[in-house]
């Protein structure tokens, strides 16, 4: 088989960080890629066949060594933060032990080691949901280990780091969830560390479990509500690994029954790594695999829809922002967001020549008429074949069309095609073409929505036929 008709590999983090790289150096694609590029995505649209196009495109253009020294710097911290986070575990049980006494206090190791993981994780969690979409910042942790990363690796220039982080989507969240999973890999490991640390203690000394307090009655009561309650996973099968309320009173350390505390050791170690292993261990485990399908869950999705993902595919396939290659659609419906006044007997000719769109309806939106806001969404809910949203230049209002592109979702659906058409009146209420600066605006805008249905177009004066 021919290497240029060959199909492109799945996408993995490494294959996606070079596509990064290359897109960062904004190559000019040879006439043969894109020919190859356009055999590949035959029969397929949307994100299916810009994954499938743009692999081709990056095995065409070579590009290799970001992605493999990335991989391979990541390796290294996640055995390095594995290897650490082993060693405080043993250190943080070693820590526990209470010299003079010649034990553990319970109540402590419950509440630093396993307690204190809880709290990150559940403040980890409240950040998470405050956020607006998933994966849409770094950890403390996850932002140090990418830097960490990117500085073994090696990679001085950030172009493509830049590029990925500020593209958003799939291929952010590909990443993130990487370094996740390393975060939670880490925790793991100092769960095991606790458990080789308690374990080490037990086969080679006599230690003893003990608590103390000045508010006796309350201790005892709350140390046997957090044993029923941590022990209840394994209470029936393994009863032995459970303290109970005798094991618990004869606990107290006190300066005159301090020597009988060994008696008590074997509930309280059995339970200690259990407890570890099911409320320490395991929820670290659940998140490296949820980390892990989700990781890889982003790679099957990437849509590459970042600006330089689009524009990249404009300049493979070899089409502009004006041009459009879909087929004519008939029955679009036309906003006028702001009133913008322009009328559909001027613009006509341009929706038909150049968009190839016949317009069925117009309506005004955001023009603060109730009325008309109520007729544009009923508008929507018929499913037109497509929706043009006709907007001055400098009127420009993110939040506005933000609002208006989620209603438009929201009642037309995800795949209804939307063409933001932009042009600005002359005084004699005609159009005319936007600005440079004004197209630099709204492509950036657009773009940003991650919209594979939506594009931007702006209006130019149609030359007269000869």
């Amino acid at each position: 088989m021919n290497r240029m008709t060959e199909k492109s590999p799945p996408w993995t983090l490494e294959r996606l960080v070079d596509f990064e790289q290359a897109v960062a150096t904004s190559p000019v694609t040879p006439v043969e890629v894109r020919a190859a590029v356009a055999s590949s995505v035959r029969g397929l649209e949307g994100a299916a066949a810009r994954r499938a196009g743009l692999g081709v495109w990056l095995r065409e253009t070579n590009t290799r060594s970001a992605g493999r020294k990335f991989s391979s710097a990541l390796s290294r911290v996640g055995g390095g933060l594995a290897l650490f986070t082993l060693v405080a575990g043993i250190s943080a049980v070693h820590g526990m032990l209470d010299g003079d006494r010649g034990g553990i206090n319970v109540a402590l190791f419950l509440t630093i080691l396993i307690g204190g993981q809880w709290l990150v994780l559940l403040l980890a969690a409240a950040a998470w949901l405050l956020r607006r979409k998933t994966a849409d910042g770094f950890s403390s942790v996850q932002a140090l280990a990418g830097k960490l990363v990117r500085r073994i690796a090696g990679n001085h220039d950030d172009t493509w780091w830049d590029h990925l982080m500020d593209g958003g989507g799939a291929p952010r969240a590909a990443l993130l969830w990487r370094l996740a999973r390393m975060v939670q890999a880490a925790g793991i490991f100092f769960n095991i560390g606790i458990i080789c640390g308690l374990a080490g203690l037990v086969l080679v000394r006599h230690i003893d479990f003990y608590w103390e307090s000045t508010t006796e009655s309350a201790m005892h009561s709350i140390l046997e509500r957090a044993v029923a309650v941590l022990s209840a996973p394994w209470a029936y099968a393994c009863p032995h690994a459970v303290p109970d309320a005798q094991v618990i009173a004869a606990s107290r350390w006190l300066p005159a029954n301090h020597v009988s505390l060994l008696a008590n050791a074997e509930p309280w170690w059995m339970f200690l790594h259990l407890t570890t292993l099911v409320w320490g261990m395991l929820p670290r485990a659940i998140l490296w695999l949820v980390s892990y399908q989700a990781g890889n869950r982003a790679l099957a999705n990437l849509d590459f829809q970042s600006r330089a993902h689009r524009a990249l595919w404009r300049e493979i396939m070899g089409t502009e922002r004006i041009d459009t290659d879909e087929k004519p659609l008939d029955g679009v419906l036309v906003l006028d967001v702001g009133g913008s006044g322009l009328t559909e007997s001027t613009l006509r000719p341009f929706l038909l020549r150049r968009l190839r769109v016949h317009p069925a309806a117009w309506k005004s939106v955001a023009v603060l008429d109730a009325g008309a806001e109520q007729q544009a969404t009923a508008a929507l809910t018929t499913a037109p074949a497509g929706i043009v949203l006709l907007a001055e230049g400098w009127a420009l209002s993110p939040p506005r069309m933000i609002d208006l592109h989620r209603r438009i979702r929201t009642n037309a659906g995800a795949d209804v095609p939307v063409k933001f058409l932009v042009a600005n009146a002359d005084t004699n209420g005609n159009p005319t073409a936007p600005t440079t600066d004004e197209r630099r605006e709204w492509e950036r805008f657009v773009d940003s929505l991650r919209d594979p249905a939506a594009e931007v177009h702006f209006f130019e004066a149609l030359q007269a036929a000869l």
